[in-house]
């Protein structure tokens, strides 16, 4: 599969919030971002050279945002329309756009040395 979209799981919901639950093997530094509405990230993608980036993988904690991808090995294409919270996995040799609809908080289980040498653009 090019994306996986899945829920980021409710444990509990009580006067004060909700308690969201995930699990990661992945360990070490992560990226959080607050994005404001209307901006536009990403329009690249991974090789896979780095283990951070294959796959990418993406917490969306809060707000709403569209996500586009295109396969490069399939010619797949799609645009996803993404709520908080869920998770998004994107393979390598996806090329994607994230566009926030809302302000948008998201979390990155990948370092910042990951992208640099993992990240191209078409």
């Amino acid at each position: 599969m090019s994306v996986t979209i899945s829920p980021i799981h409710v444990k509990a919901v009580d006067e004060r919030g909700a308690l969201h639950f995930f699990n990661t093997e992945r360990t070490g530094e992560f990226l959080l971002v607050y994005r404001n509405a209307g901006t536009v990230s990403g329009q690249h993608y991974h090789k896979g050279i780095s283990p951070g980036k294959n796959p990418e993988d993406m917490l969306l904690v809060q707000g709403s945002a569209t996500l586009h991808w295109k396969d490069l090995t399939t010619n797949k294409e799609e645009t996803i329309q993404l709520v908080a919270p869920t998770r998004v996995l994107i393979q390598a040799n996806v090329w994607h756009e994230l566009t926030a609809i809302t302000d948008i908080v998201f979390v990155e289980l990948n370092s910042l040395a990951d992208g640099s040498e993992d990240t191209f653009r078409l």
